[in-house]
C-alpha cells in the first residue's frame, strides 16, 4: 500500500518467482527424477507428475476448463518459468481441488498455466505439508493419510 495525495492507494503486489517444465508423457516415464501416476482430480482422470523440484502445484489450461468451479485469483502473480528463457504470468488457482489416490481425498491449490502433456503437477507447496516421500528409483510415491497415518 503506498500513499498519493494524502489518501492510500493499493499498489500491485510484486509477483512471486517460480519454475515448471513442459515434458510428454513420453520424457515423464523416462525421467529418473520424478514419479507420474493417473490419479482423479476433481473427479476427472488425469496424469499426475509428482516433482520436487516445483514449489507450487500446477493444473493445465486444458483440464481446468473441465473443472466445475471457477477458478479464484492468487494473492501476488506469480512468474513461472515453464521451459528455457519462457515464462508465463499465473495469477488464477483452482484452491481445495479434491486429488483421489490410495483411496483417500486430498485438498490441493492448482495454478492454472499452459502445460503440453501433463496435466497436473505437484509440487513442494503439497508434497511438504502430506508427509509425501518419493522414491524417484521405484516410481512409487507415499503419502501420510487420515486412515494410516
Amino acid at each position: 500500500m503506498s500513499i498519493t495525495d494524502g489518501r492510500p492507494v493499493k499498489s500491485e503486489a510484486p509477483a512471486v518467482k517460480s519454475h515448471t517444465f513442459q515434458l510428454t508423457m513420453e520424457e515423464a516415464r523416462a525421467a529418473s527424477d520424478i514419479v507420474i501416476g493417473a490419479f482423479l482430480v476433481n473427479g476427472l482422470s488425469t496424469y499426475v507428475l509428482f516433482y520436487l523440484g516445483d514449489t507450487r502445484s500446477f493444473v493445465s489450461l486444458a483440464l481446468g476448463k473441465k473443472f466445475r468451479d471457477a477458478p479464484g485469483t492468487l494473492d501476488s502473480p506469480l512468474e513461472v518459468e515453464i521451459s528455457d528463457d519462457h515464462t508465463v504470468s499465473a495469477a488464477r488457482v483452482f484452491r481445495m481441488s479434491v486429488l483421489n489416490m490410495f483411496g483417500e481425498r486430498f485438498l490441493i491449490n492448482l495454478v492454472l498455466i499452459p502445460l503440453r502433456g501433463l496435466k497436473v503437477i505437484i509440487g513442494i507447496d503439497w508434497l511438504v505439508p502430506n508427509g509425501a516421500m518419493i522414491d524417484c528409483e521405484r516410481h512409487l510415491v507415499k503419502v501420510r493419510t487420515q486412515s494410516r497415518g
